[in-house]
């Protein structure tokens, strides 16, 4: 590994040690939200960068494309890369831990960061929270993979049918001996830290999560709290993310939006920004 990749991995270590308080909200303007104008020099960029897969320097320009996972093998090779005048970034996600180190890599490296086609999971979770310069291409879709904030009673009644914990499995989780709910802490604690490290507001992630939750609770059949995802809108970014964003065009905000043509045959929409993934309703016997 260069000097410079480690250098950038090393401030990304150290970006996600323990800061627990929680950030101020970014200041509101109330006003209507302004979206800028297309151009055709980011049309023809992003259009070329979600054609192929990978993480490269697109051809006769300086901006390089992350259109891949968020695995360690893609964002080190991101870290080795010379600078460049901005980085377009479309992924399905990844775990949110193994994210936080490539949110430092960014930070870091300090390109505008460019969010075009899907920013799933720990993309919306982590990386765009995490930007100091947000480009917002119209063809972008965020969505955070589940509800993440179920304290302890809450999370054992949705898993196992409203059951209420004995004092037997408490004590089990408290401990970290029940798995699945280690696991869905250590994700909930990972966002906590990486959002107060940010300087962005817990309500972030709080605020979609319980929006969420509300929506699952209107269904009579429901899926495993991982199984939901929440797509954020304009006004939501504004008010979370405010400043940082410093180009929006007008990009896909909901499930019924007409440009929303990747996942409209394979999810299940609850509310107008909740849906499910169709393999995930039907495996829980929600068809």
């Amino acid at each position: 590994m260069s000097r410079l990749a480690s250098t950038l991995v090393a401030c990304a270590l150290a970006a996600i040690g323990p800061a627990y308080f929680t950030g101020a909200a970014q200041a509101q303007s109330g006003e209507p939200i302004k979206f800028d104008s297309p151009t055709a020099e980011l049309d023809e960029l992003v259009e070329t960068c979600l054609a192929t897969e990978g993480v490269y320097r697109i051809e006769g320009s300086d901006s390089i494309c992350y259109n891949a996972a968020i695995f360690p093998r893609e964002f080190l090779s991101l870290a080795e890369m010379e600078p460049a005048d901005q980085i377009i970034i479309t992924s399905p996600g990844g775990n949110v831990a193994t994210a936080r180190i490539m949110s430092g890599i960014l930070d870091g490296r300090g390109e505008p960061v460019v969010f075009a086609g899907q920013c799933m999971s720990a993309c919306a979770m982590v990386l765009l929270p995490g930007a100091d310069d947000i480009r917002i291409h119209r063809s972008a879709h965020f969505a955070v993979h589940g509800i993440v904030m179920m304290p302890f009673k809450q999370w054992y009644a949705w898993t196992h049918d409203g059951e209420e914990p004995s004092r037997a499995a408490a004590l089990q989780a408290g401990f970290g001996y029940d798995f699945a709910y280690t696991m869905y802490q250590s994700g909930r604690d990972h966002m906590k830290g990486h959002l107060a490290a940010q300087n962005v507001d817990m309500d972030y992630i709080a605020e979609v999560s319980k929006r969420m939750l509300e929506s699952a609770r209107q269904e009579d059949c429901r899926v495993a709290p991982d199984n939901y995802w929440g797509m954020l809108d304009a006004e939501y970014l504004q008010k979370y993310l405010g400043d940082r964003i410093t180009y929006m065009e007008e990009f896909i905000q909901s499930w019924d939006d007409p440009n929303n043509n990747v996942y409209k045959d394979i999810t299940v929409p609850i509310a107008p920004r909740t849906y499910i993934f169709e393999d995930d309703y039907l495996t829980a016997g929600c068809a």
